[in-house]
């Protein structure tokens, strides 16, 4: 004989049932997140070396930007940051000769200075920056250009040397992370004052943690008198060159464009002191001006290589 089982009686078990095994399971989620998280703060670093780990990372960005000539449109540093290095440089002997040149490259760069308002760098000068975080960069420098002797090239016997003076800078760059847009207008101080302006474009990259690279453009103007101190021979010069043997005639260049600059630079750092830094540099003479002076030998030229062992304190 069957007898119907009513349904009163099964719906309490069940429902019984369901709230325990509700319960356990999610007593076990509980658990499992309990346990990933504690997992996760275990393996978690600690605070204060993930700090120093961008901090790092900020000063390496900002070496390859300096190395490249970019103005200092790199991160913000939150502490003074110094970096001494030295390595050879083969450069040419004047801009524009077929001669190269090796000299000794003593490379300094210190960062951070009065909360990242103040640089001192071989490359960017002594600086102030204005506006140092966000979109727009801007700030001004001061810098200490070589000069020339007529000893250093058969080109330049009979003339006069060039001095090497000190120049005002002023900047303003659009940081477009990783890509940064600039202008920079320079002017020369002291006797035989003259102006230059640039406009180029600085992309940064990041291959390895300890590897970064930058790699920049640019175009470069100048005004009559700035063309005339490195491209222009006075008839006075002329004649004594002439002198000497050295048989240039006058020539007196215009203001306009004159070189067009690829740079590659980078920074290694393979240890938490040392790293290695290096720069690479192609320049063409693309204005008529400085094509066509009497002291233009060639066009195309590399205009830089150094490289060499950095240490960071």
């Amino acid at each position: 004989m069957i007898q119907p089982i009513r349904a009163q009686t099964i719906r309490p078990n069940m429902t019984c049932r369901l709230r325990v095994a509700g319960r356990v399971h999610a007593g076990c989620i509980v658990a499992l997140y309990c346990g990933r998280a504690l997992a996760q703060e275990q393996q978690a670093p600690p605070m204060d070396e993930v700090a120093v780990s961008t901090e790092r990372q900020n000063q390496l960005e900002n070496e390859s930007l300096t190395l490249s000539g970019t103005p200092d449109a790199g991160p913000h540093l939150t502490h003074t940051a110094a970096v001494l290095g030295l390595g050879p440089l083969i450069h040419p002997a004047y801009v524009g000769s077929n001669k190269n040149a090796v000299t000794l490259f003593p490379y300094v760069d210190i960062r951070g200075l009065l909360h990242d308002r103040v640089f001192f760098a071989d490359v960017g000068g002594i600086g102030v920056k204005i506006l140092n975080q966000g979109l727009v960069r801007a700030g001004v420098s001061v810098t200490f250009g070589g000069g020339r002797k007529s000893s250093d090239d058969p080109r330049l016997n009979g003339l006069p040397n060039v001095e090497e003076h000190a120049r005002v800078n002023g900047y303003i760059a659009l940081a477009f992370k990783p890509v940064i847009l600039e202008v920079k207008v320079g002017r020369r101080t002291g006797a035989g004052a003259a102006t230059n302006a640039s406009f180029g474009a600085t992309h940064n990259f990041v291959p390895l943690p300890k590897l970064h690279l930058s790699l920049s453009a640019d175009i470069a103007w100048a005004n009559a008198a700035d063309q005339e101190l490195n491209f222009g021979i006075t008839p006075t010069a002329a004649a004594a060159a002439r002198a000497q043997g050295n048989p240039l005639p006058a020539y007196t260049p215009q203001a306009g464009f004159t070189t067009a600059t690829l740079v590659a630079a980078g920074v290694y750092q393979f240890s938490r002191h040392w790293g290695v830094i290096g720069r690479f540099s192609l320049s063409d003479l693309v204005g008529s001006s400085v094509r066509n002076s009497p002291l233009t030998q060639r066009t195309f030229a590399l205009s830089s290589f150094a490289v060499g062992a950095a240490y960071s304190f």
